[in-house]
């Protein structure tokens, strides 16, 4: 309910507060709390639409569910695409950011402890709050309550999956595709931090890495650990994937050599299983010549993605299949695309799909994302078609739970993953790479974290919880 009965939602609402990030970012507020619902013309007697939920990335530290309109989150494409095959609604929501959304104090936890024993992972709660508002009223604007796909990129990607480890998630959605802190234990410091300014906040915060915590209250365990013990959401459609350059390596550092890989090996995985690693991907061997198969900077690339994105994949989709038995409703894929066709720019690293890349693809703003208004050019046919394709597949799997006819179920005994591509037919790629060490390492990082309560929270994968916010600002598009 509204303070006076109504609310005028004719234009987008403020994006919460953070530090410049080099994005375009409109007005900011503390009271950003809002989400954008996109719905084609409903008709009387309409059946209840498909709904798709978009949690964009940015680190937890930056973004605007309402960034560079109509640029990059605008759902009206997809709506438009949507059209041809199933009607979907779109719905991107905000968040709190960076030190507004992560700060934990045990002070928080212990004031209220009866009733809220825990503090922190506020961006989480805040996703959550969103999830509950849509299931209760987005029946109102024609979207089906009961079939709810989550999609989100990068820390949206991670918040997406891990949604599923949480307690009052369950039955808020069906469907996910996941595409690639704390301050001293004193009541003066936290006395202190609630009689500063947002600006001071934020500023002093800075650009540190977010985590979310693992508090043994709303968000008990991390994934891996909540499907062992049967925590997990259960009868989910799950799509995991990556872009095939989410590492630009060779953009960055094109002529690294063996002992430049290893420093960054070391930087990225530590000290004690860096020259393990290194050993079996023959890193030591590696070459600075840019036409060389075993160029250092790709070598060290591929590794690092076998790390972050497909064992992590492996893990979870293993995890579900020993907990559950086999599954109809796993599916992998890998994503190409050119980012650089209009033009491709002299540089190394141009035309190659790295983080964020596939984003205009899948919201369908191939034709202004990069080209009018960035580069004072034109995306060719080709671009407008892949577009469709992708968007396609992901209105189907909010449609049927599949993305396509011709993708294959995970299958942990013969693992392929779904190629999706510009350059030709979508086809299942078998997955060579290997995970054992990988495996090892996290083993030893969970085992490590979670004996050392100061460091409980789970490195590589974030997590989603609930916090009772009014989402008081709405932005509603007719596409017609």
């Amino acid at each position: 309910m509204f303070p006076n009965g109504s609310f005028s939602a004719t234009s987008f609402g403020p994006c919460c507060p953070q530090r410049d990030a080099g994005l375009y970012i409109p007005m900011q507020d503390e009271q950003c709390l809002n989400l954008n619902i996109f719905t084609p013309k409903v008709t009387v007697n309409q059946s209840l639409l498909p709904v798709l939920v978009w949690i964009r990335g940015g680190g937890l530290q930056s973004g605007c569910s309402s960034q560079s309109i109509p640029r990059i989150y605008n759902g009206t494409n997809i709506i438009a695409r949507s059209l041809q095959q199933q009607p979907v609604i779109v719905v991107t929501i905000n968040y709190r950011l960076g030190v507004l959304g992560d700060m934990y104090l045990l002070e928080l936890a212990e004031e209220n402890s009866s009733e809220w024993p825990t503090a922190g992972n506020y961006y989480y709660l805040d996703m959550l709050s969103a999830l509950r508002w849509i299931n209760r009223n987005i029946r109102d604007y024609g979207g089906n309550p009961s079939n709810v796909l989550l999609f989100g990129e990068s820390s949206g990607a991670n918040a997406v999956v891990d949604l599923g480890a949480l307690k009052g998630s369950s039955n808020l959605y069906q469907h996910v595709i996941s595409q690639s802190g704390g301050a001293g234990n004193s009541e003066m410091t936290l006395a202190c931090l609630r009689n500063s300014s947002i600006e001071n906040l934020v500023t002093a915060y800075g650009d540190r890495q977010t985590k979310p915590i693992v508090d043994g209250y709303f968000f008990p365990f991390y994934p891996p650990t909540a499907i062992e013990k049967g925590k997990y959401n259960q009868n989910l459609t799950i799509m995991l994937g990556n872009n095939d350059y989410e590492h630009p390596l060779c953009f960055q550092a094109p002529d690294m050599n063996s002992t430049d890989a290893l420093s960054i090996l070391i930087q990225s995985i530590g000290q004690r299983w860096a020259p393990l690693v290194a050993d079996q991907f023959q890193v030591k061997n590696c070459s600075s010549n840019r036409n060389a198969k075993n160029r250092c900077c790709n070598v060290l690339r591929l590794l690092l993605m076998n790390k972050l994105f497909d064992c992590n994949v492996r893990r979870i989709y293993n995890n579900l299949y020993s907990k559950y038995g086999p599954q109809k409703n796993l599916f992998w894929f890998h994503f190409d695309c050119n980012p650089g066709i209009c033009p491709q720019l002299p540089v190394e690293g141009s035309g190659l799909c790295t983080h964020t890349a596939e984003i205009p693809y899948v919201f369908g703003t191939v034709s202004t994302y990069y080209s009018t208004e960035s580069l004072n050019c034109t995306w060719d046919n080709q671009s407008q078609i892949f577009s469709n394709q992708v968007i396609s597949h992901w209105v189907n799997t909010a449609t049927t739970g599949k993305p396509l006819n011709q993708w294959p179920y995970y299958d942990p005994s013969m693992l392929k993953y779904f190629y999706i591509t510009p350059y030709q037919d979508f086809a299942a790629v078998s997955w060579n790479g290997s995970c054992s060490i990988f495996d090892q390492i996290e083993q030893e990082e969970i085992s490590y974290m979670f004996k050392n309560k100061s460091s409980s929270y789970y490195k590589n994968i974030d997590t989603i919880i609930f916090f009772v916010l009014p989402f008081s600002f709405l932005f509603f598009f007719f596409y017609k």
